[in-house]
């Protein structure tokens, strides 16, 4: 008993993760309470509030208080928004909600960042100065879910502010996508919460499907290649030929792409269980035929979250530049994504990489144009596919490296030291992650359709089988499972 009530108390080594065991035991106990009150608006969003708290405590421990204060900010400036008559009290209490959302993103992630900047520039021979500043899991994420809903308020998109304000801190605290995402606006997840839900057979069925997926992609496919391969590169490439730093490079793009889009996976799957419809965040990123189109598919509301927040009102105000206003307002916007990504100037190399590329993008769209009508369509897609991809496998680098100096070393590696002879013995000494490299790249380019084929056929079946074959699977995967198994990447963000 005692060793139980330990395991229900915030243990700051042991956060509370969506593909633990503790996780599936707690949320399981919580379901069968939830199905009892699911019909009962009010009682089904109370439960709903008290373990998404809770399970926010389980992760971040006292941090669960900035939530509760930050979501009660932003709560009481959308109502004093929506009553204030004149529009510069309105902009007033939209400075404070930014001042009070991006100044505590500011402060808990970027402090450190700023004070070893600063240190460097005038002190260079000075050490780094690291305060003990914990930062919140999260915070990134539920700051802009809070904010979109201000800046909405205020431009007057949600006619009415949220009046319960219970309900307002379960959205910003709705604990399947705290965390890490996908990044839910209030106009779509505030209606839900104030609606009654239906959990039909489909939506069973897809919450399963999709929790096998993404344990799948987590456990066997992202945590394999990451303990196997990839991390032991990255953390000392110079120990490595060129031609494994490149290996590396493929490695660690289908890596990422496995443990986020597993996570979403999972916690689309969990949303579906509780009735609830959360925006998908990937379709098949790498089929992408050049940069633009692939932030259409990678990581899809944070995209559609800088584009409406920030990109539309930069290109507006940059209007009279024209197309240089538009590439003025990319870079600035992809600068802030990798900014926004991590204190790190390999964030923010890769952001300003993403936005070049899109640049180049609108300056080369006429050429292209061209291109397409003298080169047959197939052929020409397939090379913008592997022209597009190489340059994801390259700028993931930075985004892989812990600083600068390793990912200076894995490009020199490659550039200097590239020797293909070596990738039959390679294949040898990595057979495994090597095989499910390979895997993991067929499945993603395997058609969409084969998918939903899957899912439906899923879908379809009895519940005995349905709840049989997820059984199996959660089993099966989780042999793969193991102690050196990594937590999910953009809880990092």
């Amino acid at each position: 008993m005692e060793n139980l009530f330990s395991s229900l108390k915030y243990l700051p080594n042991q956060p509370l993760i969506f593909n633990s065991v503790l996780f599936f035991l707690l949320f399981t106990v919580f379901y069968l309470i939830y199905i009892t009150v699911f019909n009962k608006i009010k009682a089904r969003n109370i439960l709903l509030l008290i373990f998404s708290f809770y399970f926010y405590y389980k992760v971040s421990g006292l941090a669960v208080i900035l939530l509760l204060l930050m979501g009660s900010s932003d709560y009481f400036i959308g109502l004093g928004i929506f009553k204030s008559k004149k529009q510069s009290s309105k902009a007033w209490l939209l400075l404070l909600s930014l001042i009070v959302n991006l100044g505590s993103l500011f402060y808990f992630k970027y402090t450190n960042f700023f004070l070893n900047t600063w240190l460097d520039i005038t002190q260079p021979t000075q050490a780094p100065l690291v305060l003990n500043i914990l930062l919140p899991i999260g915070i990134s994420f539920y700051v802009f879910k809070s904010l979109s809903y201000i800046l909405d308020v205020y431009r007057e998109v949600i006619e009415e502010p949220e009046r319960n304000y219970f309900n307002y801190l379960l959205y910003v605290a709705f604990f399947p996508n705290i965390l890490a995402g996908p990044i839910s606006k209030a106009r779509d997840l505030l209606p839900q919460i104030n609606q009654k839900l239906f959990i039909t057979n489909e939506f069973i069925g897809k919450g399963f499907f999709l929790i096998m997926c993404g344990a799948f992609k987590k456990v066997v496919i992202a945590d394999f290649l990451a303990v196997n391969f990839v991390d032991r590169v990255f953390q000392s490439p110079h120990l490595f030929s060129g031609f494994e730093n490149l290996m590396a490079s493929y490695g660690a793009t289908i890596q990422i792409y496995a443990d986020f889009s597993g996570y979403t996976d999972i916690v689309i799957g969990i949303a579906f269980l509780l009735g609830f419809v959360v925006d998908p965040n990937f379709n098949k990123p790498f089929m992408a035929k050049n940069v633009t189109d692939f932030w259409r598919r990678w990581h899809i509301t944070l995209s559609k979250w800088l584009n409406e927040y920030l990109y539309t009102p930069l290109s507006f105000s940059f209007r009279k530049l024209r197309r240089i206003g538009i590439i003025l307002s990319l870079i600035i916007t992809f600068f802030i994504s990798g900014f926004w990504h991590g204190p790190n100037w390999t964030y923010i190399l890769w952001g300003l990489s993403h936005g070049i590329a899109m640049t180049y993008d609108i300056l080369s769209d006429r050429f292209r144009d061209k291109l397409k009508k003298i080169i047959n369509i197939k052929i020409y897609n397939f090379i913008s596919i592997f022209i597009t991809f190489h340059f994801l496998s390259l700028s993931i680098i930075l985004f892989k490296s812990a600083d600068l100096n390793t990912a200076g070393v894995v490009y020199s590696k490659i550039l200097n030291n590239l020797d293909f002879s070596l990738a039959k013995e390679w294949m040898k000494l990595y057979s495994l992650p090597f095989i499910v490299m390979i895997i993991a790249y067929v499945l993603h380019y395997l058609p969409m359709s084969w998918n939903n084929f899957l899912s439906n056929r899923y879908i379809k079946l009895n519940w005995a089988f349905k709840t049989l074959i997820f059984v199996l699977a959660v089993i099966l995967i989780y042999q793969a499972y193991s102690s050196e198994a990594m937590p999910f990447v953009y809880l990092e963000f």
